[in-house]
């Protein structure tokens, strides 16, 4: 947990001390694409930071569109890998509603709604997603992200004999870009 908040201080910092630029209003039709990574997550593997989260091995990639000026409709495949769990692997696969509380301006908050797919080694299930966040951006069209996500999935093992249901909360970092 240390190194989330020292993370969020650090990024914070630098986003009130280094000037950048005010970014490309949001507009209808208009595509975002980006990536991201999870820094941290409340269950799963990997090395503990000591305060009960667990620095993760998680990559995703997110396209969406526009349908109003502060609304984004997409979709996000990530993956995850488990190095202490015999290398497991599991991935989602998610549609989102990322709602802006603001259109234009360098920093832009938002709230994130998305269901789907996790798709486990063992099994496979349903996948919800409730986040927030903010956008900063480094120039006109990219921006840097930082947001919470909570996950909860249920999903049957492959064999059928267990119901099997995951919990976590996530932070994440990402770059997207503004077409």
């Amino acid at each position: 947990m240390k190194v989330i908040l020292l993370l969020i201080t650090v990024a914070a910092s630098v986003s009130c001390a280094v000037p950048t630029a005010v970014g490309t209003d949001f507009a209808t039709d208009q595509f975002r694409f980006g990536g991201r990574v999870a820094v941290a997550s409340s269950s799963g593997s990997g090395a503990s930071d000591g305060g009960g989260f667990i620095l993760g091995d998680a990559f995703a990639l997110e396209a969406g569109l526009f349908v109003t000026d502060k609304l984004e409709v997409g979709a996000a495949t990530e993956f995850w890998t488990y190095p202490d769990s015999n290398d497991a692997t599991a991935q989602l696969y998610t549609g989102y509603a990322r709602y802006f509380l603001q259109s234009e301006g360098n920093v832009r908050p938002y709230v994130l709604f998305g269901a789907g797919l996790y798709d486990a080694d063992n099994g496979a299930g349903d996948v919800y997603r409730l986040g927030a966040g903010i956008t900063q951006f480094l120039s006109d069209t990219t921006s840097f992200d930082l947001s919470v996500e909570e996950h909860f999935s249920s999903y049957v093992t492959d064999d059928l004999t267990q119901q099997i249901e995951v919990d976590t909360v996530n932070v994440y970092m990402g770059i997207h870009i503004l077409l």
